[in-house]
């Protein structure tokens, strides 16, 4: 046992992930950080087809541990590994891996994305069978299996049966997680949309014609956070501002003095976003401006979150809101950074 209470472990832990700047990037950082704290040491490699054709994954194992025995926490989004979510090459490449360390290999794989869905118009709907395809197969493959919703773990136990562990929990904080939160009372009534630009401006035009249902909240500002220019069709009648791209830190400081967070997001995936996992972590109230959808992952809009759809049958006080925002926290305590990290370490050292 080292100091921080956690088992040694044997094999050398190496996470591969998708380049590029995003949420799964984050997600691997914050998951090194955690471990480097704990005093588990790791390593990250970035992967792309391009990558590979220079130096295989193998190659870059063995560069770094030589034949020792390793764990490699695979981190799947397919659009990250390909530009219409197709990457073959991935398997080809995990398949030679195997072929080379044998038992020395122990593979898990986190599922932040399965497969893609979409209307007959678009490529999503004629890629939705192969891109489901490349994901059973990585399952299959995989000695323990982590995902982010019900929906998804439902998918992947079918696929690979009662032998392989599928472990499911919400995503974590990639900005921080506050020890202790303000209630309501102490917030500003301003509301924060944060993301990337299309994940933003989803929101904005979601909100066009219910600008009475903000002003129903007391909510007297809109502060939008994120690169690039001001997002297109603001609401009417509210003040909006642009913060820019901000640090984790100064994030962090935002959410904690701001009552609203707002987003853009289907019910049943809300566990898997990023955006909603902050606001939830930094107490604040969530305003969901996307469609009604089945409730699961222990989320029940109303009771957790605010629907814009349903504001107008919504009880709507202060009461209500620091009940609604004090649950949300609860929710997230339950799988903070510091326990995912310790249970993905257990899968990822068991075996």
């Amino acid at each position: 046992m080292n100091q921080s209470g956690v088992a040694e472990q044997a094999r050398v832990l190496v996470q591969v992930f998708p380049p590029g700047a995003g949420g799964v990037s984050d997600y691997v950082s914050c998951l090194k950080a955690q471990w480097d704290v704990e005093g588990v040491p790791s390593h990250s490699i970035a992967l792309s087809k391009e990558a590979v054709v220079q130096r295989s994954l193998s190659k870059r194992i063995e560069n770094l541990m030589g034949n020792q025995a390793c764990t490699v926490v695979l981190h799947y989004s397919g659009y990250g590994y390909g530009s219409r979510g197709v990457c073959f090459w991935l398997l080809d490449e995990l398949t030679r891996l195997r072929r080379q360390r044998r038992d020395g290999l122990r593979l898990v794989v986190v599922f932040h994305e399965l497969f893609a869905s979409g209307p007959p118009w678009r490529t999503a709907f004629w890629l939705s069978r192969v891109q489901a395809l490349i994901a059973a197969r990585l399952a299959r493959s995989a000695n323990a299996l982590w995902t982010n919703t019900e929906q998804h773990a439902d998918w992947l136990r079918h696929i690979v049966g009662p032998a392989t562990s599928v472990q499911v929990r919400p995503v974590f904080s990639n900005i921080g997680e506050p020890e202790a939160v303000p209630v309501p009372d102490e917030r500003q009534a301003h509301v924060v949309v944060f993301g990337s630009a299309s994940t933003r401006q989803r929101a904005f035009d979601a909100l066009r014609g219910h600008e009475r249902a903000l002003h129903s909240l007391g909510i007297t500002e809109l502060i939008e956070v994120g690169g690039g220019d001001p997002s297109a069709h603001l609401p009417d009648g509210l003040a909006c501002r642009h913060a820019g791209r901000l640090e984790p830190r100064e994030l962090s400081a935002l959410l904690q003095s701001t009552r609203f967070g707002l987003l853009d997001y289907p019910p049943q995936f809300l566990a898997k976003s990023g955006v909603f996992a902050a606001y939830a972590a930094h107490g604040c109230t969530v305003l969901n401006t996307c469609a009604n959808g089945p409730d699961t992952d222990a989320l029940q809009a109303g009771r957790d979150y605010l629907m814009l759809a349903s504001l107008a049958r919504s009880k709507l006080n202060t009461g209500h809101d620091e009940a609604r925002a004090a649950r949300l926290t609860r929710w997230y305590a339950g799988h903070r950074l510091s326990y995912q990290a310790r249970e993905i370490l257990a899968l990822a050292t068991t075996g």
